[in-house]
């Protein structure tokens, strides 16, 4: 041990987590690996440094079966399941690289750059600790604090967090600008176990030994030439999940608290369309020219990009919901957690976590992900239709419905309303029969149950466009003009649902 080194992670308590009895409490990495199977579940408020602790957890258990059984395929990780973690091959692997878990260390801190404080562009350049926090449009998400000195426990998991959801943007240090971190405006999403134990095998995957993908500690500490380097592929997930995207070098004072760091461009991370992050999902738009990353999108409602999660998204899906599915049975819910921040440029906007809970057959049975994808896609497609009868509506309650400009407002206003909000909200109000039909495999059943929520949905939306007009004889007039055409509208939506 270096004399000057303080605050291994293996043995601090660091990590915020809720026991199965509830009880909230903070453990190092030893007793989180040692105790996992009686840990209920991360206890860490911000979305972005709780998914950024899961990437970190789910690197170290990765490289100590790598280290133990250089490979491992399904059934290992089913057996896992059942009698819990290879606790002692994490803890054998933890104290193999014991030197390079120091938060502070004159040479290889953890996953920081000490280089950042003697070189002559940086060491003169520090920045409050508060930068590490994600920023949004109304101050610091997910952060009340009012002061910037922090325990050195709460930067950490900022730094581990920013890491992970940084937007790309000026730097001004080193070079002009920085890439985003892996996952910059996007949601991940994980598979959470009835213990961390569990939750951590159900993400793992199943793999093959690949000595070049190393987590940051394993690696040569980055030099300042590394952080003025052009973007690198990742090399695996191990990579990915311990990228630092940022250089950054915390000043822990003697009482363990941080008010001021080091900060330049990290190691940048260059965007490979064929190997998406293992947590990231993706659609196609609606030219079908282009992949998107799912986000948190405004007040779109996450569960529109459901059929991006399923088994008939292949690659578009997340891989750590396929490694979940390989290891569940059929008769089986999975839990999963949706986290992340959306950001307009190098402005985060808002930070959200959701919970979803998805049947087995959807992630596993193509045939049942291809319904539900075809549902989803008509529900869309009722509503398009009703948008534009809306702004038709709205149109004509003005002196002159058919004027370009007029159509242009109406189409604004329907667009700023509640209209989508009122929908959809009903539809999402049966998603639990919805899928509890997928978990009984009566596909039919749920089929069914849809198109008559699509029904309801529709007639929702147009007694909520008689209610937002005006209560004048113009808004009644546009709207018994346009009556038969919602019933039209309705007739062969519903035409569609007997065929089917």
């Amino acid at each position: 041990m270096n004399h000057l080194a303080r605050y291994n992670l293996i043995d601090e308590a660091w990590i915020p987590v809720r026991g199965q009895d509830g009880q909230s409490r903070t453990v190092g990495l030893a007793e989180l690996f040692r105790h996992a199977h009686i840990i209920r579940d991360l206890d860490e408020p911000s979305p972005a440094n709780r998914v950024a602790l899961y990437r970190l957890l789910l690197a170290i258990l990765h490289r100590a079966s790598s280290a133990r059984f250089g490979s491992w395929a399904r059934q290992e990780r089913r057996r896992w399941r059942r009698e819990g973690l290879p606790t002692d091959a994490v803890l054998d692997y933890l104290e193999h690289w014991r030197e390079h878990f120091w938060l502070v260390h004159p040479e290889h801190p953890f996953m920081q750059v000490a280089a950042l404080a003697h070189h002559p562009d940086t060491k003169d350049k520090k920045k409050s600790v508060l930068h590490l926090a994600l920023l949004g449009n109304d101050g610091f998400l997910f952060d009340h604090r009012k002061t910037a000195t922090l325990p050195w426990p709460d930067a950490l998991r900022d730094m581990l967090g920013l890491f992970s959801f940084t937007p790309g943007g000026l730097i001004k240090i080193l070079k002009t600008s920085d890439n985003a971190g892996p996952l910059a405006n996007s949601a991940a999403f994980l598979a959470l176990g009835a213990n961390l134990g569990e939750t951590l095998l159900l993400n793992l995957g199943s793999a093959k030994s690949n000595q070049n993908d190393l987590p940051a500690w394993e690696k040569v500490p980055p030099a300042i030439k590394d952080l003025a380097a052009p973007a690198t592929l990742a090399t695996g997930p191990n990579d990915r999940y311990t990228r630092q995207s940022r250089g950054v070098l915390l000043d822990v004072d003697d009482d363990g608290r941080v008010s001021e760091l080091w900060f330049a461009p990290g190691l940048a991370l260059q965007d490979d369309p064929h190997a998406p992050d293992p947590m990231v999902a993706q659609r196609m738009s609606k030219d079908g020219k282009t992949i998107l990353r799912i986000r948190f999108d405004g007040g779109r409602a996450l569960w529109r990009d459901l059929p991006s999660l399923t088994a008939g998204a292949k690659e578009m899906a997340p891989a750590v919901l396929r490694h979940a599915a390989d290891i569940t049975g059929e008769d089986e819910v999975l839990h999963v957690l949706a986290a992340g921040l959306a950001s307009d440029q190098a402005k985060l906007e808002r930070a959200r976590m959701e919970l979803l809970r998805l049947p087995h057959a959807l992630l596993a049975v193509e045939a049942a992900a291809a319904q539900l994808r075809e549902d989803v896609a008509a529900a869309e497609a009722l509503h398009d239709k009703l948008r534009a009868l809306a702004a038709r509506v709205v149109a004509l309650t003005q002196s002159d419905p058919e004027h370009t400009e007029t159509r242009k407002k109406a189409r604004e206003r329907v667009a700023q309303s509640p209209l989508a909000d009122v929908y959809f909200t009903r539809l999402e109000q049966r998603l639990p029969a919805l899928m509890a039909a997928y978990a009984a495999n009566d596909w039919e059943a749920a089929h069914r149950l849809w198109q008559n929520a699509m029904t309801e949905a529709a007639r929702a939306f147009w007694h909520a466009l008689g209610v937002l007009l005006s209560d004048t004889p113009r808004a009644w007039k546009a709207m018994a003009q346009t009556e038969p055409e919602f019933h039209t509208i309705l007739r062969n939506h519903q035409e569609n649902r007997d065929a089917a």
